[in-house]
C-alpha cells in the first residue's frame, strides 16, 4: 500500500520546486538587465547620463539561456517518472466522459479514507480538467497538466434541497465531473431526475460531498456548495496528489487505469 503522506508531502515539495525556479529565473532577468544612472553636471543644468551595462548583450543571452535550460531540466526530472499505465486514452466532453468519470471517482475512493464519516458523492468541474489523458504510459507530467491548479481536498454536508440545487446547477452547464449521482437533464440544461446510488434524494436527509477547496466556495456556478455544513478542508492534500496516489495504488496491484462512460448523466431527447 502507497504512504499517502509520503505521496502527498512528495507533491507539494515538486510544485514548491517549480515555483522556486520561476523566482530565480525572474531575479536572473532582472539582474542580467539592470542598468545604472549616473548625473553629471553640465553648464549649470543637469543631464541624465545611462551607462551600458558591466555585461555585454551577448553575455547576458548566454547566461539566462543557460538559467533556462538548467530550469528545464530540472522540471523534466520532476515531471518525467513513470507513475502508471493507461488501458485507454480518458478525453473530456459533456454530459459525461471518461476523463470526467475517472476524476470523480477517484476523489471519491481517495476522498473517503481521509473523511471521518461515510461519503455519498464526489464532485469536480471539468473546467478544472485541463487535458486529456493519452493511452499508454502515465507520467507525473500528464497528471500536472490534467490538474494543473493547487486545489485542494474539501468535504462537506448537504441537506437533500441543497443538493437537489446542485442538482439543478449541474443539469444548467450540460454536465460536470460526478461519482455516486445519477442525473437526467435536458438538452436546455433542466435537471429532469436526480439518484444518489439508484435512490431518490430525500429533502431532510443529509448528504456528505468529496470536492476541491475552489468549488466548496460556490465557485464556477455551483453556489449550492457554498452552503455546505459540518467542512473540512484539508490544505495538506491536493486534488492532484489524490489522482496520483490513485493511479500508483493501480499500478502497484498490476492494474491499469480504465474509464468510460456509464450513463451517470443523461441527455433526455
Amino acid at each position: 500500500m502507497i504512504n499517502t503522506k509520503f505521496d502527498s508531502l512528495k507533491g507539494l515539495i515538486m510544485v514548491r520546486k517549480f515555483k522556486l525556479f520561476f523566482l530565480f529565473l525572474l531575479y536572473s532577468l532582472l539582474l542580467s538587465c539592470k542598468q545604472e544612472c549616473n548625473v553629471a553636471i553640465i553648464g549649470g543644468g543637469s543631464v541624465k547620463v545611462v551607462e551600458s551595462s558591466e555585461r555585454d548583450t551577448d553575455s547576458s543571452i548566454s547566461d539566462v539561456q543557460a538559467i533556462v535550460a538548467k530550469g528545464r531540466e530540472t522540471i523534466d526530472d520532476i515531471k518525467r517518472p513513470v507513475i502508471g499505465e493507461a488501458a485507454v486514452s480518458l478525453k473530456k466532453y459533456i454530459p459525461e466522459s471518461p476523463l470526467m468519470n475517472f476524476a470523480a471517482d477517484a476523489l471519491f475512493v481517495m476522498a473517503q479514507r481521509y473523511s471521518k464519516v461515510p461519503l455519498d458523492i464526489a464532485i469536480t468541474n471539468k473546467g478544472g480538467l485541463r487535458s486529456d489523458l493519452p493511452q499508454g504510459a502515465i507520467t507525473f507530467g500528464d497528471i500536472y497538466n490534467v490538474f494543473p491548479f493547487e486545489n485542494t481536498l474539501a468535504m462537506l454536508a448537504l441537506d437533500g434541497e441543497q443538493l437537489l440545487q446542485l442538482c439543478r446547477e449541474i443539469a444548467s452547464v450540460g454536465g460536470e465531473a460526478v461519482c455516486g449521482l445519477e442525473l437526467v437533464i435536458t438538452p436546455e440544461g433542466d435537471l429532469v431526475e436526480a439518484l444518489v446510488r439508484g435512490k431518490a434524494i430525500e429533502p431532510s436527509r443529509v448528504y456528505r460531498i468529496a470536492t476541491s477547496d475552489y468549488l466548496s466556495q460556490g465557485n464556477d456556478r455551483m453556489t449550492a456548495l457554498a452552503l455546505g455544513i459540518d467542512r473540512e478542508i484539508r490544505n495538506d492534500i491536493t486534488i492532484r496528489d489524490l489522482m496520483v496516489q490513485y493511479i500508483k495504488e493501480l499500478a502497484s496491484k498490476g492494474e491499469k487505469l480504465s474509464a468510460e462512460c456509464d450513463g451517470r448523466i443523461k441527455v433526455k431527447k
